[in-house]
């Protein structure tokens, strides 16, 4: 019977455990720089993305009357158009900065 070592990571408290490491915001002079080599499409669609996301956010709970529920149908098919969008762009087609 061989005994192994147990993950030391996993024997610590949860309080304890590494926390993983947050992404770093990019500057906003390397946003825009981004965004003056994207598509219009693709910034339009990303701005529909985030106006439904926050309007799927209000439209919540199992009580929604019959317009809120059509709201919130309008709101997904908005938001799913714009992922269409965004799903036939290359990621990182903007990103390409020869030297």
């Amino acid at each position: 019977m061989t005994h192994m070592m147990p993950d030391r990571v996993a024997d610590l408290i949860p309080s304890q455990r590494p926390k993983p490491a947050a992404p770093a915001a990019a500057p906003l002079s390397v946003a825009l720089f981004s965004a003056t080599r994207r598509p219009s499409a693709h910034i339009e669609a990303a701005v529909a993305m985030f106006d439904a996301e926050r309007g799927l956010k209000l439209l919540r709970g199992p009580l929604l009357s019959v317009e809120d529920q059509g709201d919130r149908e309008t709101l997904l098919g908005q938001y799913a158009a714009a992922d269409k969008v965004l799903s036939a762009t290359a990621l990182r087609q903007s990103t390409a900065v020869l030297s």
